[in-house]
């Protein structure tokens, strides 16, 4: 009897402890088609419970690990208990071709190995028998281009179906400098019956040495919608990986050509002007004046701008205050912008003559040097205004003691007047307190004084900017702008290049872009001023919007308002 007790305790013990007889060790991936920068899930099980982990060094170096974790599950069937652990490794490779994954072991199992052929990642994705549900397109605005010369490259995604955990990479280009223009633009657009919602992405390159350049692939990755995984799981929304690359662009960057001048400045368009606080012509000794100089370069970026060289003249003298660097994106790439103002004072009457000054640079549309000039300016010099009395002071005639006397009782009654007249002031001001509160304060009403001086100074300076842009009278219109802009904000406005910075308005931005071309082109053109009303009452509510949020800075952005 004890015999067959003992032998049913030891059955019982069986059933519920892990059964660990012929134990087995297998390996699986989620899928078989896996492109390059795809990442892929790696599974490893055994059945029984065991305290080892996997040998994860075995894994080629081709593979990256991006994530591993683990799992465990126990069932208990016609009473008999069983246990399966498993690991779940996410890998990704760049690599394309046949890797081999080799065995790996676990305790004392081993799996078998796995062979997978990577596919080179392409420009397209089809999906669910959908062709190019994404794919991707990238272009330059020029295959050829002189060392330092901006060129203009643009990716743009387009995508079918929804993503998730979206990324896509930055350009590299060699021995270069990129510089991203703006904020990617978004918008839809119909291919072949199919709605792509399209992201565009502008990017300056600008080459930093001759020979072939490769723009490298942009990569795309992102988890979408998986339906043939969903059925297997109806209560899962089931995702997979995505990647996409673009293909690879060379283009030839010829050095700078042995005729040009240095500093070297290949642009499509350069301007050099320049604007007086005096425009009669005459100047004064000793009485200082404002010489703004412009320099302005459509493909070039600021820093590239060098300094403007100032002839030496008699009877002149600089103080130039720090230079003014600053930016315009617009379509043709970076507009670079440098301000120079220079305090001038002449030091001796007469005629003086500034010569003409002159930048070189390299135009690339035409292949040929160009040379922008300042041109000669002469000033005629007035002498300094002098304000000098030869005539002497009277004296005073009498006897000392009499003098002293008289200037003892003038001392005498001005200090009784002056002690009259600060207890009159104090006796007001005593008696002003007591009526502060039943009589007005003047402020209030000076302040609307003010406040209808100003609206009547806005309301002339528009009327003229309004009757400059009726005629295109160019000069006048930056003139009326700048002052009528300067009234809307605390800060005065300087330039139309400053007054651009404050404004978001992308068509806004074009439309003074092109009156300031214009303003100081070297070449005038006929050009018609196209500022309407509308415009200006939009330059009104970016330039007062700004000004509020300049005035809201102190206020933490997570408070609430």
């Amino acid at each position: 009897m004890l015999t067959q007790i003992n032998l049913f305790l030891c059955l019982a013990l069986l059933s519920i402890l892990p059964f660990s007889a012929n134990a087995k060790l297998t390996q699986s991936i989620d899928r078989t088609e896996i492109h390059a920068g795809e990442s892929f899930l790696l599974t490893l099980q055994v059945d029984e419970d065991t305290g080892e982990q996997p040998d994860l060094s075995l894994i080629p170096k081709e593979f990256t690990i991006i994530s591993n974790s683990q799992y465990q599950q126990m069932s208990y069937v016609n009473g008999r208990s069983s246990i399966i652990k498993g690991w779940k490794i996410k890998l990704s490779t760049l690599t394309t071709g046949r890797i081999t994954i080799p065995p790996i072991a676990v305790g004392n199992e081993q799996t078998t190995a796995i062979t997978l052929m990577i596919k080179d990642t392409n420009d397209r994705v089809d999906l669910n028998g959908q062709k190019k549900a994404i794919f991707l397109e990238s272009s330059v605005d020029q295959q050829q281009i002189y060392v330092q010369q901006q060129v203009l490259f643009t990716v743009k995604l387009f995508r079918a179906v929804n993503t998730h955990y979206a990324r896509l990479t930055e350009p590299t280009a060699g021995d270069s400098i990129i510089e991203k223009l703006g904020d990617d633009i978004q918008y839809d657009k119909m291919i072949e019956n199919t709605r792509y919602v399209v992201t565009e992405r502008r990017y300056a390159i600008f080459p930093q040495q001759s020979g072939q350049l490769n723009i490298d692939a942009i990569n795309f990755t992102a988890d979408v919608n998986d339906p043939s995984q969903a059925n297997r799981n109806r209560f899962l929304n089931t995702t997979r990986p995505i990647s996409v690359n673009s293909k690879k662009i060379e283009l030839k960057v010829i050095p700078q050509p042995l005729a040009a001048s240095s500093p070297w400045l290949p642009a499509s368009e350069v301007v050099l002007a320049d604007k007086w606080s005096n425009t009669t012509g005459e100047l004064t000794v000793g009485e200082p004046v404002t010489w703004t100089l412009l320099l302005y370069a459509q493909g070039l970026s600021e820093s590239q701008l060098p300094e403007i060289i100032l002839p030496k003249v008699d009877g002149l003298q600089w103080y130039p205050d720090a230079p003014q660097k600053e930016r315009q994106v617009n379509g043709k790439g970076i507009l670079g912008q440098r301000v120079e103002k220079l305090a001038v004072i002449p030091s001796k009457q007469g005629e003086i003559t500034i010569p003409e000054i002159q930048m070189k640079w390299w135009d690339t549309k035409n292949n040929i040097e160009k040379t922008a000039t300042i041109a000669a300016r002469t000033f005629n010099i007035l002498p300094a205004e002098t304000t000098s009395s030869n005539a002497q002071p009277p004296q005073m005639i009498g006897p000392t003691v009499e003098t002293k006397t008289i200037i003892d009782d003038s001392q005498t009654l001005f200090w009784k007047t002056t002690a009259a007249g600060i207890l009159v002031l104090w006796l007001l001001t005593l008696l002003a307190y007591f009526k502060k509160s039943t009589h007005p304060s003047p402020q209030g009403q000076k302040r609307k004084v003010q406040q209808v001086e100003k609206a009547h100074s806005q309301s002339a300076v528009v009327k003229n900017l309004m009757q400059a842009i009726k005629l295109n009278q160019i000069e006048n219109i930056e003139t009326d702008l700048l002052e009528w802009s300067s009234s809307l904000t605390t800060t005065p406005i300087h330039s139309l290049g400053h007054l651009m910075s404050q404004v978001k308005d992308k068509n806004l931005i074009d439309k003074l872009n092109q009156l300031e071309l214009q303003r100081y082109a070297a070449n005038k053109t006929y050009y018609q001023c196209n500022l309407s009303k509308s415009d200006l009452e939009l330059l009104v509510h970016e330039l007062t919007s700004q000004e509020k949020i300049n005035n809201d800075s102190e206020i933490p952005a997570l408070y609430a308002r």
